[in-house]
């Protein structure tokens, strides 16, 4: 998966063609107006070695929040990227992700008061006991839809016995174009540097890995359930995540460049990602529906080149339990 000079010019036409306005609306101007907060921290470590030597700077103004990322990346070259986030923008982005308890019980004095109504109308009407159990049967499917629609459209799925999940692919559909910017930035190193798309792709999971630090996001937070897993822009935001969530954050930015095609990764306890491309030799993968998806860890802090996996993470690949392959986009190509 080599991109050449004209893939790449063709991907930054593509980019800007689609992100000019974004990035005006995400990165705002280039002179910075004074912080009013800030937050800076920087990981010493030698050149040589490279897995530790990480910047990590984030402020807000009046009006955005900016993250700014210093890391090295699998070819050994310092790289530093900047993002910038205008307050409004980034609260209607937030605001979409998380599920709330009142809404769900909200759903439930619905479902209580409609089952009432058709209990009340199947007595007046002389209903049979098939007929009210079809009705009640209608509004439990209704109700049910309720629910599901609900937590999707905040970014959660279903499962059976009413488990909630965090849905990552539909996390990584509604970020990919909020951080368009900055897959725009790093684009434009990659132009400069005449990388591959192997270097590219490993350059962004050398900033998820080491320059975000690893944490686990809490479960509850402004009142809202967020199973574990923290938006990708909130994270960029915040310098931040665990395993899903960075995963979330370097499938978003690596969406932006056309025909990517990634899929996620859940083991039991660990999530992470691959990408569509053929296997080096040592590289670990997994096959999807016929295609061979090279593994890439993002959650760090380990400093892990795509194709190479923790030592935990091997076994629990090949462990009786298996893995679940989730598709990020439904119609990859």
């Amino acid at each position: 998966m080599r991109a050449g000079p004209c893939l790449r010019s063709t991907l930054l036409t593509t980019l800007f063609c689609y992100g000019a306005a974004l990035a005006l609306a995400w990165r705002g101007q280039k002179a910075l107006p004074p912080p009013i907060g800030l937050y800076d921290q920087s990981s010493g470590g030698d050149d040589e070695a490279g897995e530790s030597r990480t910047t990590q700077r984030l402020l807000q103004t009046k009006d955005s929040y900016i993250a700014e990322y210093g890391f090295q990346n699998f070819n050994r070259h310092w790289l530093q990227v900047q993002y910038q986030a205008p307050k409004t923008a980034y609260g209607v982005y937030c605001d979409g992700f998380g599920y709330a308890k009142d809404d769900l019980d909200a759903i439930d004095a619905w479902h209580n008061k409609a089952r009432q109504g058709a209990y009340k109308f199947a007595i007046s009407a002389k209903k049979t006991q098939a007929q009210l159990d079809a009705a009640m049967a209608k509004l439990k499917a209704e109700r049910d839809k309720k629910v599901a629609d609900y937590l999707a459209s905040r970014g959660f799925k279903l499962r059976p016995g009413g488990i909630v999940m965090a849905d990552v692919p539909h996390i990584v559909r509604r970020s990919a174009e909020p951080l368009r910017p900055l897959a725009m930035a790093f684009e434009r190193i990659a132009v400069a540097k005449s990388y591959d798309s192997e270097s590219l792709v490993g350059s962004v999971a050398a900033m998820a890995q080491t320059a975000l630090h690893y944490r686990i996001p809490p479960v509850l937070e402004d009142g809202r359930h967020t199973a574990g897993i923290m938006p990708p822009l909130k994270a960029l935001v915040r310098g931040w995540g665990d395993c899903d969530t960075k995963t979330g954050l370097l499938a978003s930015v690596l969406a932006n460049w056309p025909h990517m095609r990634m899929v996620g990764i859940a083991v039991p306890g660990h999530y992470l990602m691959g990408v569509l491309r053929i296997p080096a030799k040592g590289d670990a993968f997994v096959e999807y529906q016929g295609l061979q998806y090279v593994l890439i860890e993002p959650a760090g802090p380990a400093w892990l080149p795509p194709g190479t996996v923790g030592e935990d993470t091997l076994p629990k690949l090949q462990a009786a339990e298996g893995f679940a392959i989730e598709p990020f986009f439904d119609a990859q190509g």
